[in-house]
């Protein structure tokens, strides 16, 4: 079994941007290094699963804060390798697909990640990143540590002593290709039977009720910041007229905050396949029906805390980072917020459990 790969360091910047904030659903003494492989099926629900192939990298992860603050979210993240998120990768592995699958702390990869900038930005001056070239890339392995256990080693090159050892002539080829190190991290993982990824994947839902695509230069964390302080549930009440309303009731006061002129998202949503009448996509006379009658609504009732826990990307990832992200509301059952990232090398989706609301609750008014 084999994996090498090359990672540029905007791509670096961007994978910690979105691990980061997947780290903060966990306990931060959550680290993993068990060494019994014949447990990786019976390992913790609170571990984070990552599936490597020829054409993507997949994380896997659920919500156990200690302070129930994010227990029950589940967090998928599907990165394209070829082409996308690697300059360059190598995986042999004789499992089905040539894939590889493994359980990973997700904290140790954010810190790995954070390592490795941090000699980026120290070499850079603490200025932009984006002078430094393909010398400074981020090198990830596949590797036997600690008496032949699996690891997962980051190394990248000091790129002040690489660049000295160019301009130096006393030394040689060989010299220059091992002395620039300047930074290795390991971090122990367990391989895992490829076929046992289909207990980490997302949750099966029918088509949503309302979908509506967030703002930009809007966003949500800091009102919901705001809002959890006051009560611990929180309504989310979305119109496919593109309103967004955030809502409280608590003994002491009832507090609403909209977000009107959001774009809503017909494809694949409830409203459209049961105006299609026949459920195929293809609306044909039944498409004007879907503009003339009154909008789809929808209601949920979600812990303030795990909203503003499946926000906190808001406050890493840069508005040039966010291709798009749309909040998918699934009454009575999930409220959904899928992102792509931008360059579109991917994408995240964190699943947010509701509590049950009667029709009564759901009432607008």
């Amino acid at each position: 079994m084999k994996f090498k790969a090359n990672l540029s360091v905007p791509h670096t910047q961007l994978l910690y941007n979105l691990i980061n904030p997947l780290s903060k659903l966990q306990p931060q003494h959550s680290a993993q290094s068990t060494s019994n492989a014949s447990n990786a099926s019976m390992s913790s629900v609170n571990s984070t699963i990552m599936y490597l192939d020829d054409d993507k990298m997949v994380l896997s992860t659920r919500g156990s804060s200690h302070k129930n603050d994010s227990e029950g979210i589940f967090c998928f993240a599907e990165l394209i390798t070829t082409d996308g998120i690697f300059t360059s990768h190598v995986i042999e592995s004789v499992e089905r697909d040539n894939a590889i699958l493994m359980e990973v702390s997700i904290t140790q990869f954010r810190t790995a990640l954070k390592g490795v900038l941090s000699t980026q930005k120290e070499a850079s001056g603490g200025g932009t990143m984006s002078v430094l070239n393909n010398d400074h890339e981020v090198n990830i392995k596949l590797a036997k540590r600690n008496g032949g256990l699996p690891h997962l080693c980051f190394d990248v090159r000091n790129p002040l002593t690489y660049s000295y050892n160019h301009r130096n002539s006393n030394y040689n080829a060989d010299n220059q290709k091992t002395s620039g190190i300047g930074v290795n991290y390991a971090i122990p993982v367990t391989i895992m039977k490829v076929e046992e990824l289909q207990y980490h994947v997302p949750p099966r839902l029918g088509f949503p009720d309302v979908q509506l695509t967030l703002p930009k230069e809007r966003p949500l964390r800091n009102v919901v910041e705001r809002l959890r302080g006051i009560s611990p549930h929180l309504y989310v009440e979305g119109s496919m007229n593109g309103i967004l309303t955030l809502r409280i009731d608590s003994d002491g006061a009832s507090i609403r905050t909209s977000f009107d002129k959001l774009v809503p998202i017909h494809e694949d949503c409830k409203s459209t396949q049961t105006q299609d009448g026949n459920g195929d996509g293809e609306h044909g006379d039944a498409s004007q029906m879907v503009m003339t009658q009154e909008p789809a609504k929808c209601t949920v009732k979600v812990d303030s805390k795990k909203l503003h826990a499946c926000l906190h990307w808001q406050s890493t990832l840069g508005i040039s980072d966010i291709s798009s992200a749309v909040l998918c509301m699934f009454e009575n059952e999930m409220l959904v917020l899928d992102v792509t990232l931008n360059p579109e090398i991917g994408r995240f989706m964190q699943y947010i459990p509701v509590h049950y609301l009667s029709n009564e609750e759901m009432n607008f008014d």
